[in-house]
C-alpha cells in the first residue's frame, strides 16, 4: 500500500504544473489589462516545459494571446486561441471559452479570412453574452468591422 502512494505522489508531483507558474499565470491575468506590455515579458519568459497540464497551457495560450493583441500585435495564426479554445470547449469557466473564440476570430480578420472570423464570432457571442460582456463588446465592434470591409 506505501509503495502505491509513494508511486502516486511521484506521478502526480511529476505530472502537474508547477505551482509558480500557476500563480505566475494568474498574477498576469490580473493585470494584463493595465500592464500589457510587462504580461507579455513574463509570459514569452516562462518556460513551455513547465506547462505541464492542458489547463495550464490552454491558460497560457489564452492570456499569450491577449497579450499579443493588447501590445498591438496582429496574430495571424490562430494556433494559440486554438489551443485555448479545444481545452475551454469542455472545461473552466465559460467567459474563457468566449475569450478563446473571439481571439481565434480576430486571427482570422488579421489574415482577411472574414468568413472564418464571422464563424468564430458567433460561436463566441451566445457564450459572451451569457459569462463575459466585456467580450461581447469586443466581438459585436470587430463584427461591425468585418462587415465594413
Amino acid at each position: 500500500m506505501r509503495t502505491i502512494f509513494l508511486i502516486l505522489a511521484a506521478f502526480i508531483l511529476v505530472g502537474c504544473t508547477p505551482l509558480k507558474v500557476k500563480n505566475t499565470l494568474k498574477d498576469v491575468e490580473s493585470y494584463i489589462s493595465e500592464r500589457p506590455d510587462s504580461a507579455l515579458t513574463v509570459l514569452e519568459s516562462i518556460d513551455r516545459s513547465d506547462l505541464r497540464s492542458r489547463r495550464s497551457e490552454a491558460h497560457h495560450a489564452l492570456l499569450h494571446a491577449m497579450a499579443l493583441d493588447k501590445n498591438y500585435i496582429d496574430v495571424t495564426d490562430d494556433s494559440l486561441a486554438s489551443v485555448a479554445v479545444r481545452y475551454y470547449r469542455k472545461h473552466g469557466p465559460k467567459k474563457y471559452l468566449a475569450r478563446s473564440l473571439y481571439y481565434k476570430g480576430l486571427s482570422y480578420y488579421y489574415n482577411m479570412e472574414y468568413d472564418k472570423s464571422i464563424i468564430e464570432l458567433s460561436k463566441a457571442e451566445p457564450v459572451a453574452a451569457m459569462h463575459d460582456s466585456l467580450y461581447l463588446g469586443f466581438i459585436n465592434v470587430l463584427r461591425a468591422d468585418i462587415f465594413n470591409h
